[in-house]
Order: C-alpha cells, then sequence, then structure tokens
C-alpha cells in the first residue's frame, strides 16, 4: 500500500488537485444530502413568488391607476405611501378620539409638498380577517375615504362604485 490515500469526493483526479486549477463556483455549490442545489422555490412570474408588502402595493397601484382613469392629474399628483402600522402619534390620535385604528390617513398639500395619502397594511389586512377577496376593496375603500377627506367630497362623487358591495339583492 502507498503511503498516501485519497478519497474522490468530486469525481476529479486527485493529481490535478494541486495543479492550480480552480472550480467553478456553480461546481462549488454546496448540494447539501444529495438533495440538489438550492435556488428560488417559485420562479418569479409565479404568483406565489410575490411577498404580502408587494401584493399590497399592487393592491394601491391597481386602485390609484382606477381613479386616475376618473380624476386625471388630481389623483396621480398625490403621494401616495404605505407603512406597516401607524406612528404612535396617529394611534394616541385615534385612541383620544375613541376610534379604531385607522387604516389610511391624509395631509393637504403644502407649498412644495404634494397632497399625501398613507395606508397602513397591518390595519387593513386585519380587517380583512382571512377573506383576502376582500383586501383589494378594502384598499380601494381606504383610498377613496382619504381622497373624500382631502377633497371635501362625497366618497360616491369619488368613485360611484363606492359602497355598492354593502348593499344586498333585497336591500
Amino acid at each position: 500500500m502507498s503511503g498516501k490515500l485519497s478519497i474522490d469526493l468530486d469525481g476529479r483526479d486527485p493529481s490535478s488537485l494541486h495543479s492550480g486549477s480552480t472550480r467553478r463556483y456553480a461546481d462549488r455549490k454546496r448540494n447539501r444530502h444529495g438533495r440538489g442545489r438550492r435556488g428560488p422555490l417559485l420562479l418569479a412570474p409565479l404568483p406565489g413568488s410575490r411577498t404580502r408588502a408587494e401584493r399590497f402595493e399592487d393592491l394601491l397601484v391597481e386602485s390609484a391607476e382606477r381613479l386616475a382613469d376618473r380624476w386625471g392629474e388630481r389623483v396621480t399628483a398625490i403621494d401616495f405611501r404605505i407603512m406597516m402600522v401607524p406612528a404612535a402619534k396617529v394611534l394616541e390620535r385615534a385612541r383620544a378620539a375613541g376610534t379604531r385604528v385607522p387604516w389610511a390617513t391624509s395631509r393637504s398639500a403644502r407649498p412644495g409638498r404634494p397632497e399625501r395619502v398613507t395606508l397602513y397594511r397591518r390595519p387593513i389586512e386585519e380587517a380583512c380577517g382571512h377573506g383576502a377577496e376582500l383586501l383589494p376593496e378594502m384598499v380601494h375603500m381606504a383610498i377613496v375615504e382619504q381622497l373624500a377627506d382631502l377633497w371635501a367630497m362625497d366618497p360616491q362623487a369619488i368613485d360611484p362604485g363606492y359602497g355598492s358591495w354593502d348593499a344586498g339583492p333585497g336591500d
């Protein structure tokens, strides 16, 4: 028996191990327990690959575009934002007024600053419960209510379809 013991770990010739040649990164990538290479579980175009935050952002954009078709520049000039939860100051105001946690807030335009509508993702998702099919309409409803507050108009004037889901067949 020779004095050297070699074990073939990757199918290469043991004499080439110290020859200065290196393996490509893809060849070195870990193959843990023979389960194959690690990578994304879902491809980017598939719906499951989007996070909840990204899907919520898509709903906001969809609602804003829907309103921009009707109101044009008035809606496109608004600064729409998404926050996870309201700031402590907003929650304190709601508690003092004895109201629920707000779904959204708005701010009037100031010199050099456009109007702003801020949606709070977690309160809206919590209001939907497990009914994910309600989320698009809840997001749209929150935006319409904030625009109605900003523009001192009736929500029905902002979007004629506002509130139509409340009316049942016998109402």
